[in-house]
């Protein structure tokens, strides 16, 4: 009977552990949803943002306190594939993570 209660009760701890932990997503978005910093962003460093492409947002769900947020971590454009594929990331905050397939207007040397 004693094991029985610390198998439950071990297995309890392990179920309350795994359901606090966030969980990332990644969903597609218009260009209307994107944060006006990263599109500002785009257009400084690579100019006109081209059409036909996708945003998508890279965030992570949390549940504190009975509450669950949604916390952005990158916006992402995409446009293309393989050879011709253009793919930039940048933070909520509107700094370039990562570039690909565009060559940026201001490089900075």
């Amino acid at each position: 009977m004693k094991k029985f209660l610390l198998t439950l009760l071990i297995l309890s701890s392990v179920n309350v552990f795994l359901i606090s932990q966030p969980v990332k997503k990644v969903e597609r978005i218009k260009e209307e949803e994107v944060p006006v910093a990263v599109r500002i962003a785009f257009e400084n460093d690579f100019g006109k943002i081209p059409e036909d492409g996708v945003w998508t947002v890279n965030f992570t769900v949390v549940n504190e306190g009975g509450k669950t947020t949604a916390k952005p971590l990158s916006y992402t454009f995409r446009k293309g594939s393989k050879g011709d594929k253009i793919e930039v990331r940048y933070s909520p905050q509107g700094k370039l993570d990562t570039s690909r397939g565009l060559k940026k207007i201001n490089a900075d040397s």
